[in-house]
């Protein structure tokens, strides 16, 4: 037996030892069918997946900013981003979103059975206990099926396939594992260990076992390196066209991409061949089954070319997508950037705001749903190849919780009577300018006044809902270009803020490397970005900065990511990360929060005086809620999106009801709903762009609620609030020159991906789950204000469903919707309406 793993092992780590150049090695003895083989017909070419993308699907930074600072924006897929404040992806995200490309995929031959690490029953040890919803599924062919060992000799699924919640599928061993365990139990988390198949003293006991383990261990360590070395070759080919770009640097970016996707392929497919029930070390275990997750890239790639397709495809229409002005039939190359999105935003005119909401819905939309509807099939060959139940499942993967909708929907409800002030009050405000027999008093708010083509943000309509209009708001810009303010300065500015709550300079080489400024000799793509080069030394920023608030907030935030890289960096490389794709973004808004305040800039010398009234204070809360810092009125519309891509993704929602079943949401969670009727033969969401792009939305939810969290742990801990103390509520509190803050960000930012989110805020805040009561006491007074308004005006808190937003058929779709009813805009249209179904009712009948 061991004679057999010492021959495996030692043939790996030769090999590994041997490569000269940064790709990882494989050994290629006697090659194995794999259902998701290399298939030689498929060829996707760079041009191919240029198409219509984007261009932050293709290339872009670990982490990118909100879009303050003089954003030169390349296509409009990209500002839509600016919407969400947070557009872009971290670099480990698109590698999870996957790309096509038509370099060989390696296969591996059957390993030593005996061995303790060795792959030769690939299935047998399987670290995930999701699989196919029933025997007869994923019948690629009965080669495949017999290699891939997904049955037992008896007929019956291998022990891997146990389904907890699928009445169709019998439980082979209810003490199997589940992928998702109590992340507290000790070697419990969603990469958990199994104790049950081995006698784990005896084998820990065993000398041969700990030299190969040992071996293993240092097999991971050159595979770290090589990584890395792939990882910098890549970033530096994306940097070099963001920060210059041309034809010959995109051609570049392109195939520096596919070198390293292959190479995470590769990487991903040697990880999965070892037997990892025999490691009894959790951070190694942990290493492993992170390296061998590869999302869509690990489809067949005729599959994946499929997938990439799709995608190009649905992403040429929204970008394509432009309609004709209002009332102006001759002129119709209004596209969503800049045209569209500055009607919404500054158009006062209901009936314009209708054309343009309904007109760009169907443009964008409607064209792409039948080929949504194939991505949704799709989705379950992703979540297979990840040993994944289902679609909705995979999706939520990255946050290593078997109840994530659930523990959401709790957060929200957390939540959610704060919203329901809010949206009370806004609703007030708006029915008091448009008049109440457009807007009901206890209906949900139609969508297409609120400032934004999505109802996302309300900070558009500001003029109409502001509390006190007579009280400016907070704006230090003229003070900054009173006193010189350059990009250079606002930089060391924020490094100073760091180095004073206890954490790192950045150096020289930050400096000198970084790009602060649009260049005069070429084209930058301007999108604020941190940017980590996978060396451990070399971080940068790329941002264009204005000289005004704005920019000085988003300074800190991208300098907050790079403090994240800082502390993190002596992981290995598959731990440099957030704990979960939310946690970058939220610790840079948690830094945002303590920057924006009155305290702060006074302390920076561009406030002359402390604002104490109250009025400031409610009009400064009253703009946080709806703008995109720390958007109240964004989360239920974050929540709303993914939770309806889960149910999409999962099956629990038939896809030919899914546009209606996103309003039904829409409703339920926002009290929002469409300025029309809307139909099955519509797909509103796809004017969205990341439905059409495929990513993934409730990170913005997450890391919006988890800021909040942060920010207060930091306060507590530094003595700037005290719970139930008006002279020190949350929402003024500055940790400028508090050390205990600091240290507090440090140790949750050194931990990286290490450990799952759960365990990290265990031990760094002492709170173990995501929690909305930090929000609901940030906001307090605007919350208190709210209620004494509410009940000052005795206004409806809350809505009422008030009929139909949505039917499958298409006879009634184009009604109008006022005061919560589908009423006629005028007798005259109305009477119009009615003959015209009366009309296809005749023609029905005969």
């Amino acid at each position: 037996m061991w004679h057999g793993l010492i021959i495996v092992c030692s043939t790996m780590w030769t090999l590994a030892l041997v490569c000269g150049n940064p790709q990882l090695q494989l050994p290629t003895p006697q090659p194995e069918i794999f259902y998701n083989g290399y298939t030689p017909n498929v060829a996707t070419t760079p041009a191919q997946l240029r198409a219509d993308r984007d261009r932050s699907q293709h290339y872009g930074p670990p982490y990118s900013d909100d879009g303050g600072g003089g954003s030169s924006i390349s296509s409009s897929s990209s500002d839509d981003g600016l919407d969400d404040f947070r557009y872009g992806q971290t670099y480990d995200e698109r590698m999870r979103l996957g790309y096509a490309y038509p370099t060989p995929r390696q296969n591996f031959s059957d390993r030593a059975n005996d061995s303790p690490f060795s792959g030769g029953d690939a299935n047998r040890y399987a670290n995930h206990n999701y699989g196919p919803t029933s025997s007869t599924d994923r019948n690629y062919n009965d080669v495949n099926n017999l290699n891939n060992n997904n049955y037992r000799t008896d007929g019956r699924l291998n022990d891997q396939y146990n389904y907890n919640n699928n009445p169709n599928v019998e439980f082979v061993n209810v003490n199997q594992r589940n992928r998702f365990e109590n992340p507290y139990s000790p070697n419990q988390d969603r990469f958990n260990l199994n104790q049950d198949y081995v006698d784990r003293q005896r084998y820990q006991q065993d000398r041969r076992y700990q030299q190969e383990l040992e071996k293993l261990r240092n097999l991971l360590v050159e595979t770290d390196q090589k990584g890395s070395l792939e990882c910098t070759a890549n970033v530096a080919a994306q940097w070099n066209f963001e920060t210059n770009v041309n034809d010959f640097t995109q051609t570049e970016a392109l195939n520096a991409q596919q070198r390293y996707v292959e190479y995470q392929r590769i990487t991903a497919e040697q990880s999965k061949h070892i037997n990892k029930d025999l490691i009894f070390d959790r951070r190694l275990y942990r290493q492993l089954m992170l390296q061998s997750e590869v999302g869509p890239n690990a489809l067949p790639l005729d599959v994946l070319d499929r997938y990439n397709r799709l995608l190009n495809e649905m992403l040429f229409l929204y970008n394509g997508a432009s309609i004709c002005a209002y009332q102006q039939p001759f002129q119709c190359d209004l596209h969503y950037i800049p045209s569209l999105k500055d009607i919404m935003a500054k158009s006062r005119d209901w009936d314009e705001l209708q054309h343009t909401w309904v007109e760009y819905h169907r443009k964008a939309g409607r064209g792409m749903r039948d080929n949504y509807e194939q991505l949704v099939d799709v989705m379950q060959e992703v979540a297979y190849v990840n040993n994944v139940t289902n679609g909705g499942e995979y999706w939520y993967l990255a946050y290593e919780s078997g109840n994530f909708r659930q523990d959401m929907d709790i957060v929200w409800e957390q939540i959610r009577p704060l919203y329901e002030l809010l949206h009370s009050y806004v609703r007030r405000k708006l029915r008091d300018y448009y008049g109440p027999d457009r807007i009901n008093r206890i209906a949900p708010i139609p969508s297409h006044i609120l400032g934004n083509m999505y109802g996302q943000s309300w900070s558009n309509v500001l003029d109409i809902i502001i509390p006190y209009p007579g009280r400016k708001l907070i704006d230090v810009t003229p003070r900054m270009v009173e006193q010189g303010y350059t990009p250079l300065l606002m930089f060391q500015l924020a490094e100073e803020f760091f180095t004073s709550i206890n954490m790192s300079a950045v150096g020289p080489e930050f400096y000198r490397n970084s790009v602060f400024e649009q260049p005069l000799d070429r084209r930058v793509l301007c999108e604020p970005s941190a940017w980590d080069f996978c060396n451990r030394h070399d971080f940068r920023v790329k941002i264009c900065t204005d000289i005004n608030q704005r920019s000085l907030i988003s300074v800190h935030h991208e300098m907050a990511h790079i403090q994240y890289f800082l502390q993190y960096r002596h992981l290995p490389k598959i731990f440099r990360n957030g704990a979960n794709p939310a946690f970058h973004q939220a610790v840079g808004d948690a830094i945002g929060l303590s920057v924006s305040t009155p305290k702060h800039l006074q302390t920076l010398g561009l406030l002359q005086r402390s604002l104490d009234e109250s009025s400031y204070d409610i009009n400064y809360l009253f703009t946080m809620a709806i703008d995109k810092a720390s958007l109240v009125a964004f989360l239920p519309f974050a929540l709303t999106l993914d939770n309806w891509r889960y149910d999409i993704f999962s099956g629990n929602v038939n896809k030919r009801i899914m546009n209606c079943h996103y309003w039904n949401l829409r409703e339920r969670y926002a009290g929002i709903k469409p300025p029309v009727l809307r139909s099955e033969q519509d797909f509103d969401l796809g004017a969205k762009y990341h439905i059409p792009a495929n990513i993934p939305y409730v990170k913005y939810f997450f890391s919006t609620v988890l800021q909040f969290q942060l920010y207060r742990r930091m306060c507590l801990a530094a003595g700037q609030y005290v719970p139930n103390d008006p002279r020190k509520p949350l929402h003024k509190c500055d940790i400028y020159r508090q050390p205990a803050a600091g240290n507090i960000l440090k140790n949750l930012m050194a931990k990286g991906a290490s450990q799952p989110w759960q365990e990290v805020l265990e031990e760094t805040l002492g709170e173990g789950r995501l929690d909305g009561s930090a929000l609901r006491e940030y906001f307090a007074p605007l919350e208190e204000w709210l209620r004494l308004e509410s009940l000052r005006t005795n206004e409806y808190v809350g809505w009422n469903y008030d009929g139909d937003y949505c039917k499958r058929s298409i006879e009634t779709a184009g009604l109008q919707i006022f005061g919560g009813y589908y009423n006629g805009v005028s007798r005259s249209e109305n009477s119009i309406i009615m003959l015209c179904l009366a009309i296809w009712l005749c023609y029905l009948t005969v």
